[in-house]
C-alpha cells in the first residue's frame, strides 16, 4: 500500500497543515489497526481551519467542512482581528508542543 498526506496527496481538502494533520492521523490509525489486526476506527473527517493574515497584527480565520455537505465545502469566515492573532500563536504553539516537546 502507499499512502500520501499534505500537498501531494489529493484528498479534497485545502493545501493547508490543518488538513495533512487530519489526514496523516487518519493514516496512523488505519496503519496501527492494521498491525493489530483491527479495524481502522478514524477518517479524515475533512474538517479544518486557515488563518488568514492581514497585517498591522490583524489575522482572520475560516472554518471550513469538506465532506458533509456532498454538494460543496461549506465555511465561515471569522473577520480579522488581533485576538484572533493570539489565537493562531497558540495554536501554532501547541503544534510545535506535540510535535517537537517545544
Amino acid at each position: 500500500d502507499v499512502y500520501a498526506v499534505g500537498d501531494c496527496a489529493r484528498q479534497g481538502t485545502a493545501k493547508a497543515g490543518y488538513f495533512a494533520e487530519g489526514a496523516a492521523r487518519a493514516v496512523a490509525t488505519a496503519l496501527i489497526a492494521r498491525l493489530q489486526n483491527k479495524e481502522a476506527p478514524v477518517t479524515h473527517a475533512g474538517k479544518g481551519s486557515c488563518y488568514i493574515e492581514f497585517g498591522a497584527g490583524l489575522v482572520g480565520r475560516v472554518d471550513v467542512d469538506f465532506f458533509s455537505n456532498s454538494d460543496h465545502p461549506v465555511g465561515t469566515y471569522h473577520e480579522p482581528s488581533v485576538a484572533m492573532r493570539a489565537d493562531k500563536e497558540y495554536f501554532g504553539a501547541s503544534r510545535r508542543a506535540r510535535w517537537f516537546g517545544l
